[in-house]
């Protein structure tokens, strides 16, 4: 008998070459994929939000750790990285303040990218701009966990 073919151990050794290569493929694909956004899970609030005020204070109240809420991006300046304030549609970034996880944050010599997270207790305090301006009756105040678009607090300027 005259038998052709390739032989028993060369054809597993092959398979088991093609698994492992479809094993790595797949995992390479999947460590690749970007990591999915996490909608925000705890409670900031806004205060402050009245006619003639000049600052707004935002509030962690409850619930989950607000990651990666603001980052240094000077030495002196503190702006949004997954938090955004707008009044009536403008970015609102003029932050003076800032407590984060229980502590009060220098505005001086701070090192560029730094992120800080918020933590029931914390508070940003942001003075509006161009200097001078203040709330009106009517004005629209939201602030946006900027990730996944998803609006937190939305409040309307009536007294």
């Amino acid at each position: 008998m005259d038998s052709r073919g390739v032989s028993p151990m060369i054809a597993t050794i092959v398979l088991i070459a093609i698994v492992f290569a479809i094993a790595a493929i797949l995992a390479l694909s999947l460590a690749s994929a970007p990591q999915p956004s996490v909608i925000f899970g705890g409670q900031l609030s806004l205060e402050n939000v009245e006619n003639g005020r000049s600052v707004i204070v935002i509030k962690h109240t409850y619930g989950d750790r607000a990651n990666d809420a603001v980052q240094a991006t000077s030495a002196t300046t503190i702006g949004w990285k997954n938090l955004e304030l707008r009044v009536n549609g403008i970015i609102q970034d003029n932050i003076i303040t800032l407590i984060s996880q229980g502590k009060n944050v220098s505005l001086t010599g701070l090192t560029v990218g730094t992120t800080y997270a918020l933590v029931v207790g914390d508070q940003i305090r942001v003075q509006l701009a161009p200097a001078g301006t203040t709330l009106k009756i009517g004005d629209k105040v939201s602030l946006k966990w900027v990730p996944k678009n998803q609006t937190l607090v939305e409040v309307e300027v009536t007294y």
